[in-house]
């Protein structure tokens, strides 16, 4: 009678052992600290996200404006007819909190090369509650204009925090500081922002965007606040951004400094984004 309840006996105990170690397990899980993806993309539209690209990632963009979209409707097909200006650009991350990256804008044909640096990200336990990334851009004007090359250059930098406030609802702040070597008459070669960035999750699949770059002082002359408002749609390794934007440029420092059209009076255009990231 004893050995056949100690033939029970052994089975119950490794059996009550299995639960307890996976009950142990299951809680360790839940414990996992994590980043918060607070945007989809490393660039919101024209603004930076304090998203970074993890280590040996590569992320490929085509940015693509039209003409304005209410200007000689039938005869532009709402604006379609009028590329404004295509950047194709290339990120790499160094590691996953630092990447670096270079484009061409089909204006003015500016090469510009860039750096991001995640110095914060939001966690999943909110222990860290906020994202902070630092970003800075050099720009080079490449088309024939007869100036001199040190008359070429523009620089910009951005401090860019985040916080995801919820699963739907992502802001962000970005204090942005613009410079131009050489301006015309009555422009400005120091330009501030405070750019403001918005996300809207729809689904898992789609997103609603905006971004606005109130400039902070003395702005150039003929030039209007920059705002963008658009749709993300995100397909697995592929992120779609469909946008209507009062700016044509893609570059922050030319956004700031060489937008005349005011969105809400009608001046605005079609565009969008594609970001697919390759891992290598």
């Amino acid at each position: 009678m004893r050995s056949q309840l100690k033939f029970y006996l052994i089975p119950a105990f490794i059996l009550l052992f299995s639960i307890q170690s996976f009950a142990q397990m299951e809680r360790k899980r839940a414990d996992i600290v994590e980043p918060v993806e607070t945007f989809w993309a490393p660039t919101l539209i024209t603004q930076t996200t304090t998203e970074t690209l993890q280590a040996r990632n590569l992320n490929v963009t085509i940015m693509h404006s039209f003409g304005i979209a209410t200007s000689n409707v039938v005869q532009n097909f709402f604006g379609l007819d009028n590329i404004q200006n295509v950047r194709i650009g290339l990120d790499y991350g160094i590691t996953d909190n630092w990447s670096i990256g270079i484009g061409r804008s089909s204006l003015f044909n500016v090469i510009d090369i860039r750096s991001k640096f995640a110095l914060l990200k939001q966690n999943s336990d909110n222990s860290t509650p906020i994202s902070v990334a630092l970003k800075g851009d050099f720009g080079i004007v490449t088309q024939e204009n007869r100036r001199p090359f040190k008359d070429d250059i523009s620089t910009f930098s951005s401090v860019i925090i985040s916080k995801k406030i919820n699963k739907q609802i992502s802001l962000q702040l970005s204090p942005m500081y613009g410079y131009f070597s050489s301006v015309d008459p009555g422009n400005q070669q120091h330009l501030f922002s405070l750019g403001i960035g918005s996300q809207i999750n729809l689904s898992e699949r789609f997103a609603l965007t905006a971004e606005y770059h109130p400039i902070i002082g003395e702005k150039n002359r003929n030039t209007n606040n920059a705002f963008s408002m658009g749709l993300n749609i995100q397909t697995g390794g592929h992120v779609f951004q469909l946008f209507f934007a009062s700016t044509r440029w893609h570059l922050e420092q030319y956004a700031m400094a060489q937008n005349s059209e005011q969105f809400w009076a009608g001046d605005f255009r079609f565009g969008f984004n594609v970001n697919r990231i390759f891992g290598l």
